[in-house]
C-alpha cells in the first residue's frame, strides 16, 4: 500500500491528470472517503501547531480563533467542504459528470499533499528560513494545477479553460457566501461602521 501511494503522490506532481483517473479507478466508499477527509483535516491541524509552537506569529498577527484546535480543524474542514461541495455543484452546472463521491476523494487527496506541503515548509524553516516562503508560494500556485486538472477529468470537461471557469465561478460562489454568513453573524469590514 506504501508503495502505491508513493507512486501516486509521484504522479500527482508529474501527471496529476493520470493521477486523477487512477484515484477516479479505486471507487473507494463514500464512507472512506470522509474518513480520509476527517483525518487529513485532523494531521492539517496538528501539523499547523506544530508550525505556530516552533515558529509563533507576531502578537498583532495572532488571531485567537486560530489559537484553539478545534477552531482550526472545524475552519479547514468547512472551507474544504465547501470547496467541495462548490465544485461538485457548479461543475455539475456547467456540464461536468463528476460525481461527489469522485470530488470529495480528489480533494481529500489534495489534503494529504497539503500536509506534504506543510512539513516541508517545517524542515525548510528549521534550515533554509529564506526559503520557505518561496516553497509555501510556488507549492500553493502548482497546487491550483492539480486541482484544475483533477476537475478537468472528473467533470470530463475534456478543457482546461472549463476547469479555470469552474474554479473561478467556485471561488465568487463561496465568497459571496462568507459574505453573508458574517454578515448574519454581524463581522464588518474593518474601518465600516
Amino acid at each position: 500500500m506504501s508503495a502505491f501511494l508513493k507512486q501516486l503522490f509521484v504522479m500527482t506532481l508529474q501527471r496529476p491528470s493520470e493521477a486523477a483517473q487512477v484515484l477516479i479507478a479505486q471507487r473507494i466508499e463514500r464512507n472512506v472517503a470522509w474518513l480520509l477527509l476527517a483525518l487529513a483535516v485532523v494531521l492539517n491541524t496538528l501539523a499547523y501547531f506544530v508550525s505556530i509552537t516552533l515558529f509563533p506569529p507576531p502578537g498583532e498577527l495572532t488571531l485567537s480563533f486560530l489559537m484553539s484546535p478545534v477552531s482550526v480543524a472545524t475552519m479547514l474542514g468547512a472551507v474544504v467542504l465547501a470547496f467541495i461541495f462548490g465544485f461538485h455543484s457548479i461543475g455539475r452546472i456547467m456540464g461536468g459528470t463528476a460525481e461527489f463521491d469522485q470530488i470529495l476523494l480528489l480533494m481529500g487527496w489534495l489534503q494529504y499533499l497539503r500536509l506534504l506541503v506543510q512539513a516541508g515548509s517545517i524542515v525548510l524553516m528549521l534550515f533554509l528560513p529564506g526559503l520557505a516562503s518561496f516553497f509555501v508560494m510556488a507549492a500553493g500556485l502548482y497546487g491550483a494545477w492539480i486541482v484544475l486538472n483533477f476537475m478537468n477529468v472528473a467533470h470530463g470537461f475534456n478543457s482546461m479553460g472549463k476547469a479555470v471557469v469552474l474554479l473561478i465561478f467556485t471561488l465568487i460562489a463561496l465568497s459571496v457566501v462568507i459574505s453573508v454568513l458574517l454578515s448574519f453573524l454581524g463581522v464588518v469590514p474593518v474601518g465600516i461602521q
